[in-house]
């Protein structure tokens, strides 16, 4: 038997630990390390019961499991007390599942739609939600600014180590290392650059017309069809090689795997979780073959010569006389991995939920034309130069943008020790921050009919847009999406492409409701089907 004495010292033990030591500091890249231990002891304990105090293999095991959860149950009753009683963030609104585990709403995310569910707890408990043990999703009008504008001091949450040791210019969260990476970025996206990439991009639209022509009045998938274009284009500029899917009609599988891979973070789990189940080999075998496969590119593409250059010819131009090792590798190949995936599912999740828009508000579809049609030359050639700047069109693309953010969740910051004021709020330091895009583009404290889709509200309606620092579907301040400017482009030349070449409607017996039913959020969004026709004008 266990003396009372031994149960007492576990679970003493258990919340000492915790107000010690797991109440303090970051403990999510521990997790594997925490649960070997903890294997360990048990194996420790056991064998020492059983060798030194001769007691069966039965139970040595059956008294170490009862003392390690008395001390486990120690660590979760301060836990548990902490969360409810003790948090700064104790008075905040939220369901009182959350207060306790992020995991409650993990659990509440079946159907991958935490766009729709934030949207239900907004309206429930205001601007204000705690929506886990130490989470605040915050739509109020000034909170965007003020977590992620320039003049803010919050910083990148542990959710951007999911993927350590390999880091990106997006998932390092050291503020100098950032800086130094965007400078080499910004190369890539000069004015320069950019004209560059639409001599790039133009073959792979005149091939999505052709692919489109084929179809008559048949219905198209538009959903699948900007999914492979947009993710042909980016393997050009990225690596200058195509993933051809646009002449397959078919997902490379390549592309398979990174949907597949990134479908875990629908689940929004805890950092600590997520990368305990990718330490785990069968579960996170698509996850580290599609790493793999970015990694297997960026060497290819060290070795290649390229006549246009291309993005990562800007991030390749230091080490073009030698072979970048260590830290400098592993950060190139985030990079490489990140041109894909931040470059492609959010294009054509944007250029999907726009032509759903517009088959929805098809008088929008010829004022477009119209708009586009003036700017075309004697050489009937359509160029950015000249859409970049047509009120309407960019009008569209912002109330899509509005609507249909392709990052409509959690850019998660920690805030600052002092904390922070939002409004009358002040938020304390220490606490994960988010402010979801999807929930703020229906807020009618920042826009009037906010439900709707009125592109002059970006033009004529001016005072439709109450806040306009709200608006932000590229994130802003410093950690603001530096490839916006060759997003824009890439949208803008492709509406004008589609638009000029085609009459463009649901197909018949469609309203295109799938689109938003269906849409899926796994960090970026994943619209569902939306079934077109595109007539040949």
């Amino acid at each position: 038997m266990i003396s009372q004495n031994s149960i007492w010292i576990s679970f003493t033990a258990g919340i000492l630990s915790h107000l010690g030591l797991f109440n303090r500091y970051e403990h999510h890249m521990y997790g594997t390390r925490y649960l070997q231990f903890f294997i360990c002891s048990l194996a420790l304990s056991t064998g020492k019961l059983s060798i030194y105090d001769g007691e069966s293999i039965n139970q040595a095991f059956t008294k170490t499991l009862l003392l390690a959860a008395c001390y486990l149950g120690g660590v979760y009753l301060s836990l548990f007390s902490y969360r409810l009683y003790f948090t700064p963030i104790r008075n905040f609104s939220g369901p009182f599942g959350a207060k306790l585990s992020n995991l409650w709403f993990s659990l509440r995310l079946g159907k991958h739609d935490a766009h729709k569910k934030l949207l239900a707890l907004h309206g429930k408990y205001g601007d204000f939600l705690r929506i886990g043990s130490s989470d605040l999703s915050i739509v109020h009008p000034e909170a965007v600014q003020a977590i992620y504008g320039l003049g803010s001091r919050c910083t990148k949450a542990s959710w951007y180590d999911l993927t350590l040791p390999m880091v990106s210019m997006q998932t390092t969260r050291d503020r100098a290392i950032h800086d130094r990476r965007r400078r080499a970025w910004s190369t890539a996206f000069s004015d320069k650059a950019l004209r560059g990439y639409e001599q790039r991009i133009q073959p792979y639209q005149d091939h999505l017309v052709s692919q489109l022509e084929t179809f008559g009045e048949r219905p198209v998938n538009a959903t699948k069809w900007f999914l492979l274009y947009s993710f042909d284009v980016m393997g050009d500029l990225a690596y200058s090689k195509s993933f051809h899917m646009l002449e397959t009609s078919e997902e490379h599988w390549a592309i398979k795997l990174l949907i597949g891979g990134v479908d875990p973070l629908a689940w929004m789990f805890p950092t600590w979780l997520f990368r305990l189940l990718v330490a785990i080999p069968l579960a996170s075998r698509g996850w580290w073959k599609f790493i793999k496969y970015s990694c297997d590119k960026l060497d290819e593409r060290m070795e290649a010569k390229t006549d246009i250059p291309d993005v990562m010819s800007s991030l390749l131009e230091p080490w073009k006389d030698k072979k970048p090792t260590g830290f400098d590798l592993k950060m190139l190949q985030g990079d490489s991995q990140l041109i894909i995936v931040a470059g492609s599912d959010t294009t054509a999740a944007t250029l999907t939920c726009l032509f759903y828009e517009l088959a929805k508000n098809p008088a929008e579809i010829s004022k477009l034309r119209e708009e586009i049609l003036s700017t075309v030359g004697p050489d009937e050639n359509i160029m950015h130069q000249q859409l970049q700047y047509l009120k309407h069109l960019n009008a569209v693309i912002n109330e899509t943008l509005r609507l249909h953010p392709p990052v409509g969740t959690a850019l998660q910051r920690t805030t600052p020790r002092e904390g922070i004021q939002i409004g009358a709020t002040y938020i304390p330091g220490d606490i994960t921050v988010w402010c979801p895009q999807y929930v703020i583009g229906r807020n009618e404290n920042i826009y009037t009919k906010a439900k709707d889709f009125i592109p002059e509200r970006w033009y004529e309606g001016s005072e439709m847009i109450k806040d306009p620092g709200s608006f932000a579907p590229f994130s802003t301040g410093t950690y603001a999406c530096i490839g916006k400017p060759l997003a824009l482009l890439n949208i803008r030349t492709t509406i004008a492409r589609l638009i000029t070449n085609f009459d463009i409607s649901f197909a018949p017996g469609e309203d295109g409701k799938e689109v938003e039913d269906e849409t899926k959020v796994h960090f970026t969004s994943a619209p569902g089907i939306l079934n077109l026709q595109f007539v040949r004008r």
